[in-house]
């Protein structure tokens, strides 16, 4: 008895929640001044992408624990920064006065 396999491909499609500039699925993106960019829902928020950039230059490896020590954010957390999705409005302020960037 043999067992058939499916390849499944994994389609290069962004899901709707990525940071886009006039994405307005789910939580839609408000410019404010800074690096924290708002949504409709009061305790989200993007990291600005330009900020993500710099912030990734900071760590040695994308391991958990070196995730931790830099930022001490969760590797989940920052790899939704990376993917351009929004995060904790709490988590991004934190982060970014340790980092003393301009909210």
């Amino acid at each position: 008895m043999t067992l058939a396999t499916e390849t499944i491909q994994n389609q290069e499609r962004a899901p709707q929640h990525v940071f886009r500039p006039g994405n307005r699925a789910g939580h839609a993106p408000q410019y404010g001044n800074g690096n924290i960019i708002h949504t409709d829902n009061p305790r989200l928020s993007y990291v600005h992408p330009r900020t993500v950039e710099k912030l990734g230059g900071k760590l040695r490896a994308q391991t958990a624990e070196c995730v931790m020590n830099t930022f001490g954010i969760s590797v989940n957390t920052w790899v939704k920064m990376r993917k351009g999705m929004p995060i904790r409005k709490s988590v991004a302020e934190r982060l970014l006065k340790r980092f003393e960037m301009d909210l």
